[in-house]
């Protein structure tokens, strides 16, 4: 599985997500369903930052997860626990690909004209890339 997909692995197994937002509610991209709640994750960028002579190389992808929902108590609660999952989290990805470090650099929210609320977090992978690419 690639980034993206690990993350919604991720999101599936864990319980306290799932209950606050159903992993069917999270999208990849643009969402073309508009009803709340919903989360949107998207990859702002990739840069690779140093390439090993093995052929291996260092990537920091900054990946946005964005949060709608009608009530502002419930999204701060969603927001809270992807923090509580993913930050400071390390994990595997396909072949010897890994995550060595998700860590949270900005957050910030926005009540909508509607009176809902999107919340967006931001995270910083540092990502293995056993075979370079």
């Amino acid at each position: 599985m690639n980034l993206i997909q690990t993350i919604h692995q991720r999101w599936k197994n864990s319980a306290t997500l799932n209950a606050l937002l159903p992993d069917s509610r999270v999208f990849t991209g643009m969402s073309v369903d508009s009803s709340m709640p919903r989360a949107v994750i998207n990859k702002q960028s990739d840069k690779p930052t140093s390439y090993a002579s093995n052929g291996s190389a260092i990537d920091s992808v900054v990946l946005r997860f964005i949060i709608f929902q009608e009530n502002y108590a419930d999204a701060a609660e969603i927001v809270h626990q992807i923090k509580v999952a993913f930050d400071r989290s390390s994990f595997a990805l396909d072949g010897n690909d890994r995550v060595q470090s998700m860590q949270r650099i900005n957050d910030f929210e926005t009540q909508l004209a509607d009176g809902s609320w999107q919340m967006t977090i931001d995270f910083l992978c540092t990502v293995y890339l056993a075979s370079g690419v």
